[in-house]
């Protein structure tokens, strides 16, 4: 289930990040070794307060919780692309909640809130030895294609017709 960023559950969001998920996994490469940071934590927090206005906020930015039996477990976002129609997503999630179906719950959830922001297309992209997402992502009915110029697998769901999730 995915529900709004408040401040209640951004605190249980850091807590889950910071217990049961790595840096690198959470934010961006933002300090070496990939450990949890002062810095980092801070920016996760920013990061969502900045989010929490949705897509009429300044950053055209919204995220959620991802929650699962009741325990906040991880968070995904969904953004709109600079070419309209065209709305970016992502997803991370604790490791406890990894390979329990979680993620195609919130993967769903997002690919509808996409649909109702009119969306025609939503993009993501994962790491290119991460095969977990690339099956979710497959499994949703994204078009994956590597990019040897990234490193990285970039997926494509287009929206015209009904999606089965």
């Amino acid at each position: 289930m995915l529900i709004p960023v408040s401040d209640q559950t951004l605190e249980q969001l850091v807590v889950a990040a910071t217990t049961d998920a790595t840096a690198d996994e959470v934010t961006p490469p933002l300090t070496p070794g990939g450990e949890w940071t002062s810095e980092r934590i801070e920016w996760l927090r920013h990061y969502h307060r900045s989010n929490s206005a949705g897509p009429n906020g300044a950053t055209g930015e919204s995220t959620w919780a991802v929650v699962a039996s009741g325990v906040v477990c991880g968070s995904a976002r969904l953004k709109a692309n600079d070419e309209k129609g065209v709305f970016e997503t992502g997803i991370w999630l604790t490791q406890t909640a990894r390979g329990r179906g979680v993620a195609r719950a919130a993967m769903a959830g997002i690919i509808e809130k996409a649909a109702e922001r009119g969306a025609r297309e939503v993009i993501a992209d994962t790491a290119a030895g991460n095969l977990a997402a690339q099956r979710l992502l497959d499994h949703l009915g994204f078009q994956l294609s590597p990019s040897t110029e990234t490193g990285r697998v970039e997926a494509k769901l287009e929206l015209t017709s009904p999606t089965i999730v």
